[in-house]
């Protein structure tokens, strides 16, 4: 076999690994760049004599930076090795930032890597595997195939070296004569530098290595107690916190939007939705960490400790807390207390051979506060939360049932730009309107709970979605170019009469605050507020419920 495939190359004769390094240089920066091509060349900057010489310097950086990478360490093995590593770096690369419009940097490779089976399987199409064959595996299977010369380690070293210097000196030359245009470029258009195929990849990677690689220690933010006199009340505080999946704001009818899809909360007209809510980030593994601490989204990403999160203040409180998903984990945030991965059971009507629907979250909802509550019957309350599979793309068709479609057709294909733009609209409001038929339920659930009982339903996703606007789908893009669309989030609040007097919470004040500026930042000091638990970690100007409670 391995003759045959010789011959249909033609890699008979041994060469030089440098003049394979520099092959591979030029087809990763021309074919595995195809995406920044594609985008740099419908932009204004690039028309004219010196748009031309802006796009062949840019060229001619990527190009001499790869080579002078692999020149460093070029020899008859290591130059295969890392060339197809580069090669399968970068072709699946290309293939989400020409079909989705994403960019891949640190947080995006975080991402890839917690990502479970069940979402990988979303992704997978004909048009990813053809772009990995055709990138990458056909020009792997090239460089492994060539004969490379032998060379003394001496010889090869200065050879290799020198080489990687006249490398950087060429890149070096070439960003310096288009440093005006090229620094206008990247300013006006800052998702361009993500999108700069392999390195992209190999930043991105090597930050994360080395924040893996050193782990945060734990600092704990000490004892939390009870608000005095909260234990000697006769009602029993029950929340249920919904952390929902890429739901964006603008497509609730709560807020506004034209189309039915909250028809179940509609019915609710005691709940409370809030329209100036911010995200954490554009992902799940930032957002939902990141939304439970106290540092808010200013200090999360540049910590240098990881520390409780609100719920595990409010276990340490007393609270019964329990955290029950049906998504790709918690991120972290329910390591402490119980959990329960829902996503794989065997529940009769909600759950199928592909994975389960969101109601799983909620089903007997009732009968497990009160088995929680009489596992622990001396405990300051009960604390569920639910993390959704939500609106998570790009099937967004299989993320409702069939009984809950009203919008159709619907786009039934991961590849969201072979989808007609209503359609993929379509099977994204479907999906809203199954979250909207889990939280209504929820309502009605809690509503059922015995006197002794007093509950309350809070509603806030991670972050939200981009459904093709400017050629973007999906979420995750750096926090400072990401649309509003991925970082507007809704936020929907239920509190029952007994918790508002419980807590001295007025629910009509809460509605007039509907349109104050509120985040992600918010969470962690209201839950503590709503608990009634003390610590010195909380912040009454980040407590939603402050300005309305007695």
């Amino acid at each position: 076999m391995k003759k045959l495939l010789s011959k249909i190359f033609g890699v008979h004769t041994s060469c030089d690994p440098l003049w394979s390094a520099a092959a591979l240089s030029v087809w990763l920066a021309t074919a595995c760049n195809a995406a920044l091509w594609a985008v740099l060349f419908k932009l204004p900057d690039v028309a004219g004599v010196r748009g031309a010489a802006l796009v062949l310097g840019l060229w001619v950086a990527i190009a001499t930076t790869v080579f002078m990478l692999q020149a460093l360490i070029a020899g008859r093995t290591s130059t295969k090795i890392l060339g197809c590593a580069l090669l399968l770096a970068s072709a699946p690369s290309l293939y989400f930032m020409h079909t989705y419009g994403v960019v891949i940097d640190v947080t995006m490779l975080k991402n890839t890597l917690q990502t479970d089976v069940k979402e990988a399987g979303d992704l997978m199409s004909a048009g990813l595997t053809t772009t990995v064959s055709v990138l990458g595996l056909l020009p792997c299977a090239w460089l492994i195939l060539r004969r490379h010369d032998a060379a003394l380690l001496s010889q090869r070293i200065g050879r290799n070296v020198a080489c990687a210097l006249l490398a950087l000196l060429l890149a070096v030359g070439s960003i310096f004569a288009i440093k005006g245009d090229f620094a206008t470029l990247m300013r006006n258009h800052t998702k361009l530098r993500y999108m700069i195929t392999p390195h992209n990849v190999l930043y991105g990677a090597t930050r994360l290595a080395i924040g893996e690689a050193k782990p945060l220690p734990f600092v704990s933010l000490g004892t939390p107690t009870l608000a005095a006199g909260k234990t000697s009340n006769a009602s029993v505080p029950v929340l249920v916190l919904v952390v929902g999946e890429t739901a964006r704001f603008d497509h609730f009818a709560l807020n506004g939007y034209p189309r039915p899809t909250n028809p179940a909360m509609q019915k609710h007209d005691d709940l409370i939705s809030f329209s100036n809510v911010t995200s954490c980030g554009t992902n799940t593994a930032d957002s939902v960490p990141c939304m439970f601490s106290y540092l808010g989204r200013a200090a999360f990403f540049s910590r240098n400790a990881n520390y409780d999160n609100a719920l595990d203040l409010l276990q340490r409180a007393g609270y019964s807390v329990l955290w029950l998903d049906n998504n790709s984990g918690c991120k972290g945030v329910c390591a402490r207390i119980p959990n329960e991965d829902l996503s794989n059971s065997k529940h009769p009507v909600h759950c199928t051979a592909q994975g389960c629907f969101d109601e799983v979250l909620s089903a007997d909802l009732a009968n497990r506060i009160q088995s929680l509550h009489a596992a622990k019957p001396n405990s300051a309350g009960v604390v569920i939360v639910m993390h959704q599979l939500g609106s998570h793309g790009p099937a967004y068709f299989k993320r409702s049932p069939a009984s809950s479609k009203p919008f159709t057709p619907e786009c039934t294909s991961n590849v969201l730009q072979n989808c007609d733009a209503q359609h993929i609209v379509n099977a994204y409001d479907n999906s809203i309107v199954y979250t909207d038929r889990l939280l209504a339920g929820i309502v009605t659930s809690l509503k059922t709970l015995p006197p002794r009982f007093a509950p309350a339903m809070m509603y806030m996703s991670d972050h939200g979605e981009s459904l093709g606007e400017s050629g973007t789908y999906l979420h995750g893009l750096p926090y400072a170019i990401a649309p509003q669309a991925q970082k507007h989030v809704p936020l929907i609040m239920w509190l029952s009469a007994a918790t508002q007097l419980q807590q001295g919470i007025k629910a009509e004040c809460l509605k007039s605050t509907r349109d104050k500026p509120l985040s992600h930042d918010y969470l962690f000091h209201s839950l503590l507020s709503w608990g009634q638990v003390q610590n010195a970690a909380y912040k009454p100007e980040l407590d939603w419920f402050k300005s309305c409670s007695q």
